[in-house]
């Protein structure tokens, strides 16, 4: 079968190697279509992982079944990592501080024509007959944002930072909201409002009570820190690089800001994803640039590195 091997230096190579074989307790499942995950262009995370197969964002025709909740034939989503739900960290929520979750994984790997589920993966793997596969596939970085968005259910005026994928979620599936999102690149403002959002350079901005900080960089926490109105939340979406500390001003403690940080999901998200999904609230067409075949992702995904494209999704052909 055909797989997407990164092998450092932003180079994806598309190998052949062995179909997986079903795992004890789990599934084997025929890969229908898998995003590529904008975490997976960050070469100091990615470079520790080599060679690593890409894809995580995922969905599936269920191929051979250890478990009978889970029917050959049926369309899966698997999140790639699945807790305990027994440990102290699960019974607390903090499912990805769970040591089950950590290590857990799909074999071997999204990015592939098949891939085996474990049984420990399970827990966090949900039927979407009813969902199509590429909508399917975008469960896990929705549920992301399901789980970020929590902190800014309450807000009046939330803000986004930074328009790539994860902020056009975010700035979608902000419920009733009105939000304003902002962006210095004009291809993905151009995008953002074409699919209904208040799209706006860093000089347009309006003081916010909640803001979403997508970009992992001291800047954009700076102007989000310059917006955020006294008593607001900031939630930092993805990490700064290795040996970078964020900056807080003293300011903040005057302000009474309260700064969060929101890292990956867990099952509640995953399901409250897979929901926004089946009411239309995010359709894969709203976020995805190019539908591509995976003997087109090594190119594609430079494209997405350098900011050229927005988001590719491969769809697997099997006939």
């Amino acid at each position: 079968m055909k797989l997407a091997r990164y092998m450092g230096g932003g180079q994806v190579a598309i190998v052949e190697e062995p179909k997986p074989t079903l795992p004890k307790g789990g599934l084997l499942v025929r890969t229908e279509a898998c995003g590529l995950c904008s975490g997976e262009l960050m070469s100091w995370y990615m470079d520790k992982k080599i060679p690593h197969v890409l894809g995580h964002e995922v969905a599936g025709i269920v191929e051979a079944s250890e478990d009978e909740r889970f029917p050959v034939g049926s369309r899966v989503f698997p999140h790639h990592h699945a807790p305990c739900l027994k440990c102290d960290q699960c019974r607390i929520g903090a499912y990805v501080h769970c040591a089950q979750w950590k290590r857990t994984k799909l074999v071997p790997g999204g990015m592939a024509e098949y891939f085996a589920v474990s049984a420990e993966n399970l827990n966090d793997t949900i039927v979407v007959d009813d969902i199509r596969p590429e909508d399917a596939a975008l469960i896990e970085p929705l549920a992301c944002v399901s789980k970020s968005v929590m902190n800014a259910y309450s807000a009046t005026r939330p803000a986004v930072v930074g328009l790539g994928v994860m902020g056009l979620m975010h700035a979608l599936c902000l419920y009733d909201v009105a939000v304003i999102a902002y962006d210095t690149n004009p291809q993905r403002m151009e995008w953002a409002r074409s699919v209904g959002i208040d799209a706006r350079l860093p000089e347009a901005h309006e003081p916010a009570d909640v803001v979403i900080v997508c970009p992992g960089s001291q800047v954009a926490f700076d102007f989000a820190f310059r917006i955020a109105g006294p008593a607001s939340t900031i939630v930092m979406f993805a990490p700064l690089p290795p040996g970078e500390a964020l900056i807080v001003p003293q300011e903040a403690y005057f302000k009474d800001l309260t700064i969060t940080q929101s890292y990956s999901c867990g099952p509640d998200d995953t399901k409250t994803a897979a929901n926004l999904i089946r009411a239309g609230r995010l359709k894969y067409e709203q976020v995805i640039s190019h539908v591509i075949g995976i003997d087109e992702l090594p190119a594609a995904y430079l494209r997405m590195k350098n900011g050229e494209i927005l988001k590719p999704m491969v769809v697997f052909d099997h006939d």
